[in-house]
């Protein structure tokens, strides 16, 4: 298929209703849930036939679980009463804000590129507490991650030293700088949490452990190492990973925030910074003009250039919103990023 066709395609399917906040970038999507604040991350796994694989547990997304606790009170985003919702697209990608009387809670997901990649290939995790109350408050962040990559092999993780987790295990300090959820059916090596790294706020405590186990006790839970992942019989060989982040005082009018990284691991690494102060469209710009078009995969370099194509589609959207901030250099990448497509368009064409 010629890259024209396959741009008006994807024009195509932007008039599809949709009932989720849907984004994508690079190799990266993730799905916003509008009736419960949850998300999906899915990872671009073969870019010729287009197949995506989820890297949390898909089924249900409701099982990946953000947690706050204020004055020793838990609240879990999603579920706990009290609190109004609203989800919605920025610059970078889509934020969930929830709010009570007493905290809002903005959760803001973006799109990172590991170290020397070319596209997207990770994502952002920006949570942030205000404490709108009038008193000061003792407030933690703890988010669960359901993996599932790893389930079907004796280490459900892998951390960055080498070592695997098979068992039930914890980290208060000592920090490896990631963790993986290997997969072995897959093009990529599977799930990369990062832990520590430039703009990665590193946690209190990181535990492995059987998914139910660690939902039903999160905030005191008691690791026993010589425990597998499963709770007989409510669920077999069912791991999970929660990173903490014990309470701290934040006053009256301040708020608290923590970065957490995730992606597809390739051999690689990301950092939480990446992209900050970076022009979006600049970003889309040495993606496409730095990548060449590979002469002995035409298929594949059109997809890639449609994955540009579709980048620089949803950046003008959202620079449309607020036209006043465009730059004159940022209209001058995109013609540039433009005339290269076209460029590509015919060489594929003589092909």
């Amino acid at each position: 298929m010629k890259l024209s066709s396959i741009i008006i395609v994807f024009f195509i399917l932007l008039e599809i209703p949709s009932f989720a906040l849907q984004l994508t970038e690079g190799k990266m999507k993730i799905i916003i849930h509008e009736d419960s604040g949850s998300f999906s991350a899915y990872y671009l796994d073969d870019i010729n036939s287009g197949k995506y694989i989820p890297l949390l547990f898909e089924k249900d997304p409701e099982t990946t679980i953000l947690s706050i606790m204020v004055n020793n009170k838990i609240y879990k985003m999603g579920s706990s009463s009290g609190f109004s919702k609203d989800i919605s697209s920025t610059p970078g990608g889509g934020k969930i804000v929830w709010e009570s009387s007493a905290i809002k809670v903005t959760e803001d997901f973006s799109f990172l590129k590991s170290n020397g990649s070319a596209l997207s290939d990770g994502f952002k995790i920006t949570i942030s507490i205000d404490n709108i109350s009038d008193q000061n408050s003792l407030i933690g962040i703890t988010y669960l991650f359901d993996t599932y990559l790893g389930e079907d092999q004796n280490a459900h993780f892998i951390l960055n030293t080498g070592e695997s987790i098979s068992s039930e295990d914890s980290y208060l300090s000592n920090f490896p700088n990631f963790w993986i959820s290997p997969s072995k059916n897959t093009n990529i090596m599977g799930l990369q949490g990062m832990v520590r790294g430039p703009g990665i706020t590193v946690p209190d405590k990181i535990i492995f452990s059987n998914w139910k186990r660690l939902k039903d006790n999160i905030w005191n839970f008691q690791v026993k190492k010589s425990r597998n992942f499963n709770l007989i019989p409510y669920s077999i060989n069912d791991s999970a990973i929660s990173v903490i982040y014990e309470p701290i005082r934040v006053s009256s009018n301040s708020s608290r925030e923590v970065v957490i990284v995730l992606g597809g691991y390739n051999n690689s690494s990301f950092k939480g910074t990446s992209g900050i102060g970076d022009s979006e469209i600049n970003t889309i710009f040495e993606q496409t003009i730095n990548t060449e078009a590979d002469p002995r995969d035409t298929e594949s370099s059109v997809r890639s250039d449609l994955i540009a194509a579709t980048d620089l589609v949803t950046k003008i959207d959202n620079l449309l919103q607020f036209p006043e901030s465009v730059t004159d250099s940022e209209i001058d990448l995109i013609e540039q990023i433009l005339e290269t497509l076209k460029q590509r368009q015919k060489l594929y064409e003589d092909r």
